[in-house]
């Protein structure tokens, strides 16, 4: 592989291994290979090569960036997630493939003897529900796998930002810290609701600093 200079190039497109070049400005490397994260030019210096941004400003969806997506499957121990992308401020982020969450594993119970006299018993919680399908969340990649995106919902703005009713498809509107409610039939759902919960114009500044 052997990409010369002043090639233009689109997010996503291999120009090098990490045998022949150092990943420099705005590429990323999967598996030993280096990517363009922009669309520009490749430029090789020094046993580096860059892409030189062309014109609008466009960048892969990496690690530690926040997303926005929805939810489409809800397995038992895993959630996929669509990701969206994300135009901020004149930049547009680019999601290559989609996300998941992985269930985080129940803690153990104490011990305890049953009523037969059974010996000791373990009991492990039932995991609660973070997200259901069609919610849109607002989450952190954790990790930047081969496949897709592992996200997390840690902190207070991290989880569902806005959701609709599984019985009636009304929207739904805080009632509680987990606790969303129906406006139209009053059904009740848990979520690991965002503290930005229907509130777009914050999401988006939050967006732009990060």
């Amino acid at each position: 592989m052997n990409i010369e200079n002043d090639v233009f190039v689109v997010p996503g497109e291999k120009i090098a291994t990490e045998e022949e070049f150092a990943a420099g400005h705005n590429t990323y490397v999967e598996n030993g290979l280096i990517y363009s994260s922009v669309i520009g030019k490749v430029m090789k210096t020094e046993g580096s090569i860059d892409v030189s941004c062309s014109g609008r400003e466009i960048k892969i969806i990496d690690r530690d960036m926040l997303i926005v997506g929805v939810v489409t499957d809800d397995m038992k121990n895993v959630t996929f997630v669509r990701i969206d992308d994300i135009n901020v401020e004149g930049k547009d982020y680019l999601a290559l493939k989609d996300g998941k969450i992985i269930a985080p594993k129940p803690r153990m119970g104490g011990g305890h003897f049953d009523r037969n006299g059974g010996g000791n018993r373990f009991s492990s919680p039932k995991p609660e529900k973070m997200c259901g399908i069609g919610d849109t969340i607002l989450a952190r990649v954790q990790y930047n796998d081969k496949d897709s995106y592992t996200l997390a919902l840690n902190g207070p703005e991290m989880g569902v930002i806005f959701a609709k009713c599984e019985k009636c498809s009304g929207e739904l509107e805080i009632k509680g810290e987990r606790l969303l409610v129906c406006k139209d039939c009053t059904h009740k759902e848990n979520r690991k609701i965002s503290t930005l919960y229907n509130k777009p114009k914050e999401i988006k500044k939050l967006l732009i600093l990060t």
